[in-house]
């Protein structure tokens, strides 16, 4: 234990979080006109350092929102003024002295409890902090949360309490002042509720401020909590000790029924159940600014309740302090940027090799494929009399690596970016540091399947067996691969849902399929759509695998009948236009689709963290 007391003092960074005149409207911007309603209205309060803090309110009131905004997740559309122990906050740097667990925390379903928690102290804990420290730390975290029996279960197969637990663990791993929790008890029995509710009091025992959303607690969780805080439609109804909840309302006229729960009758209060709660509004927000808000869509019975005036636009730019000013401050990182990719990268591969639909079940189909193809085309590759039907046969190995590429990466992303944004959110590695990790990744994957199509189909189809040929059809199928793995991985990431990233799969393929030269010949392409051949990667791929079977003064082939037009290559290649055509240019514009899509795939991530503050 003296290792963990150690720590404690080390971490007793004792803070306090005041905010006044908040104000959030979840468009992005700030109000110009009185049709855009905010969710926080000019909100202010103050949470304490030793205390646990819960914030009450019915659906909508304004609860997520404000732990958002208090904890730098959102940064557009906010206005206001957040403080750290009397001082303006600095986002980039409030950050490393705070955590957000939110309440669907995002985890990594295929590591283990120890590796998720092995994973996280590597790259949240300095340097100096040795591997036999840091599992001395995990292990008396796990312990304190009751986990140490799940040290080598998956997380995909713990319960919703163990996950919750397992949050909490993460966090405390740099015992951080600070912690805010989004409703910590959803959808925990009476019992794994308690447990949290019991974990989180201990730990503002021990100094730091704990602030949570809390919907519909029980009496005896209830009376866990040292403060409340009353939301109602983005407006403060209460805020100060539990203890003082029922004889404030009490003060305004709001009488608590004999062993009625408390929490239960704050939030009818909230909901407009009990009357009017002008009063309250008025005792413990900015009156002052508060009644500048016009209510949007002609509520009469907020409007009977709360007399406003028109809002002044000019008036908020005088009072309220913008929080954007900080953001741009450059964060620093727990470990240096090398150190951030070589665990995302150890981490990755091991999520990989577990994933039986990203490894094994995309090997064996593109092993499948490569037998199938040669069963289907068997032997055609000589043959003079089959030549069109070879031409379908190295058109289908372009589509299906393609295609067998671009959606499971597509499908893939959008599971991870809700680990990756809320852990650089969290402070614990760059976005940059990810990005090159999951490119480097996802190289073995992308060099075996590739291999195993074209050992497997080209051999058998009877394509050339000249040793170089063979090196360049491999070439340009390992691009195409790439290619669309990285256009799955882009769309992936520009989603919002998988649906759509389907969709938008289907439709850029058909398009960049029909402007290939396999179902219409390059020089009878309308002259308004040749700029579509240009930018194709299917007709970069389709080329340089049609270059690499018929091209380089390759012999005249076999031809089984009396006559064959198309026995010599080079007459064939001029059918399809492509006698000019250079493999080595080829080679290059796929490698440039690649580049682009790789830049691509990193402002896509940018964008999402950007659009999700």
């Amino acid at each position: 234990m003296a290792e963990r007391d150690k720590r404690d003092i080390q971490c007793q960074d004792r803070l306090d979080i005041e905010f006044d005149n908040l104000c959030y409207y979840p468009s992005g911007k700030k109000v110009k006109s009185t049709t855009h309603t905010p969710i926080l209205r000019y909100v202010k309060g103050k949470f304490n350092f030793g205390r646990l803090t819960a914030i009450l309110g019915p659906s909508g009131a304004g609860k997520t929102s404000l732990l958002n905004v208090l904890t730098g997740f959102k940064i557009n559309g906010v206005s206001g003024s957040v403080k750290v122990n009397g001082k303006e906050r600095n986002v980039s740097k409030f950050r490393k002295l705070s955590c957000y667990i939110k309440q669907e925390f995002a985890m990594l379903d295929l590591l283990t409890t120890k590796e998720t928690m092995m994973f996280a102290a590597d790259l949240k804990l300095d340097s100096s902090v040795s591997k036999e420290q840091k599992k001395i730390i995990i292990n008396q975290i796990l312990a304190i949360l009751g986990l140490e029996k799940t040290l080598n279960t998956l997380v995909g197969k713990l319960s919703g309490g163990e996950k919750k637990r397992l949050s909490i663990g993460l966090e405390l791993l740099t015992n951080p002042p600070v912690m805010f929790f989004d409703e910590p008890t959803s959808g925990l029995d009476s019992l794994s509720a308690l447990q949290i509710i019991s974990h989180l009091k201990s730990l503002a025992e021990e100094g730091r401020t704990v602030v949570c959303t809390i919907h519909q607690p029980s009496s005896q969780l209830f009376e866990m909590f040292d403060d409340v805080y009353v939301l109602s439609e983005g407006q403060c109804i209460y805020n100060g000790p539990n203890k003082s909840l029922t004889d404030n309302l009490k003060e305004e006229g709001f009488h608590c029924p004999t062993f009625y729960n408390r929490a239960d009758f704050a939030i009818e209060i909230a909901s407009g159940q009990r009357g009017d709660k002008s009063k309250l509004i008025e005792k413990f927000n900015n009156s002052e600014v508060d009644t500048e808000y016009q209510q949007d869509g002609g509520n009469e019975e907020a409007t009977r309740l709360n007399p406003v005036q028109p809002f002044q636009p000019q008036k908020l730019k005088d009072t309220a302090i913008i929080i954007e000013r900080d953001v741009h401050v450059a964060p620093s990182y727990p470990q240096p940027l090398w150190s951030q990719f070589l665990i995302l990268t150890r981490r990755l591969l091991l999520c990989t090799l577990r994933d039986k639909f990203c490894v094994w079940l995309r090997v064996l189909t593109h092993l499948a494929i490569g037998l199938l193809l040669g069963s289907l085309y068997y032997g055609i590759g000589n043959d003079a009399s089959k030549v069109f039907s070879n031409v379908s046969c190295l058109f289908v190995f372009v589509l299906l690596l393609f295609t067998c590429n671009s959606m499971p990466a597509v499908i893939q992303i959008p599971f991870e970016t809700p680990v990756v944004l809320h852990e650089h959110l969290n402070n614990w590695y760059s976005l940059k540091a990810y990005f090159i990790s999951k490119l480097i990744s996802d190289i073995p994957i992308q060099m075996i399947c590739p291999t195993l199509l074209v050992i497997t189909g080209y051999f058998i189809t009877g394509q050339p067996t000249d040793g170089l040929r063979w090196l360049q059809f491999w070439t340009v199928c390992l691009l195409i691969s790439v290619v669309g793995h990285h256009l799955g991985l882009t769309i992936g990431a520009l989603i919002s849902t998988l649906e759509v990233g389907i969709f938008l799969i289907c439709v850029s393929s058909v398009i960049l399929m029909l402007s290939s030269g396999f179902f219409a010949v390059l020089r009878d392409v309308p002259v308004f759509l040749k700029w579509l051949t240009y930018v194709s990667c299917f007709r970069y791929a389709f080329e340089g695998v049609m270059q690499c079977v018929y091209g380089y003064n390759r012999l005249d082939m076999h031809c089984p009948d009396i006559y064959c037009y198309f026995k010599s290559p080079l007459k064939f290649l001029d059918q399809f236009d492509m006698v000019d055509a250079v493999y080595e240019y080829d080679i290059l514009a796929l490698i440039v689709w690649i580049l682009l899509l790789q830049v691509s795939l990193y402002l896509a991530l940018k964008w999402r963290v950007h659009t999700l503050q």
